[in-house]
């Protein structure tokens, strides 16, 4: 089974995915990659020819992420920028991770990731607040592969919320940000969250995230 097939059918099968996120480039040096995907965060990383090594050679599954800066990207690229980043990994690639926002407006690079059979991850980003249930429902399309949304937990309510919003068919991923929100983690992935990031090396990519080894030995309990 290739890499891309395992991060395919895993998430049809709708078993728990931990992804290992790396920002740092000392973590591309470590050797210790406790997690089922990694997920390299190009705005952050760049395309160094050391970033560019690494994927070559990776031998756990790759998700490619070159978040634009409206939704928590480090890098002030434009779309263009972006692209060129993801085509130039493209071939590295088990999964990519593009905002929902922005899937019309990277249509190549959708269109060449169905191609060659790469997972599509559509995702949206709220770091202030939970939005209402059904604005979040209204964002499910038919282009990405797998929906994720991460978002600011400020109560109760709005872990009701997110624990609603996968009660449905949908193959999604949900995870909250903030305190409570990295309190639930693990309750989202037992609710049905596929993907479920923590951190590798020392930078974490979301507020309150969790480190991925942690993570991991944490869902398998």
């Amino acid at each position: 089974m290739t890499q891309r097939e395992f991060v395919r059918n895993t998430i049809k099968e709708r078993h728990a995915i931990t992804v290992g996120a790396i920002a740092d480039q000392e973590a591309l040096k470590t050797g210790n990659h406790a997690c089922d995907v990694i997920e390299l965060r190009l705005d952050s990383l760049g395309i160094s020819e050391e970033v560019i090594n690494f994927a070559k050679n990776c031998e756990v599954p790759l998700l490619i992420t070159a978040r634009g800066a409206e939704e928590g990207g480090q890098a002030d690229w434009s779309l263009t920028a972006r692209q060129a980043a993801y085509d130039l990994f493209m071939p590295y690639a088990a999964a990519i991770d593009i905002e929902l926002r922005d899937l019309e407006a990277l249509a190549e690079i959708v269109e060449s990731a169905k191609a060659e059979k790469v997972t599509i991850v559509g995702s949206f980003h709220n770091f202030e607040k939970t939005p209402p249930l059904a604005e979040l429902r209204g964002k499910l399309g038919e282009v990405a592969d797998i929906h994720k949304f991460a978002l600011r937990v400020n109560g109760r309510e709005d872990l009701a919320a997110m624990l609603d919003l996968l009660d449905n068919e949908s193959l999604l991923s949900v995870m909250g940000m903030g305190p409570l929100g990295a309190a639930a983690r693990p309750l989202m992935a037992k609710a049905g969250s596929l993907l479920n990031y923590g951190y590798l090396g020392e930078t974490p990519t979301a507020p309150d995230q969790w480190p991925a080894g942690l993570l991991k030995e944490t869902l398998s309990i």
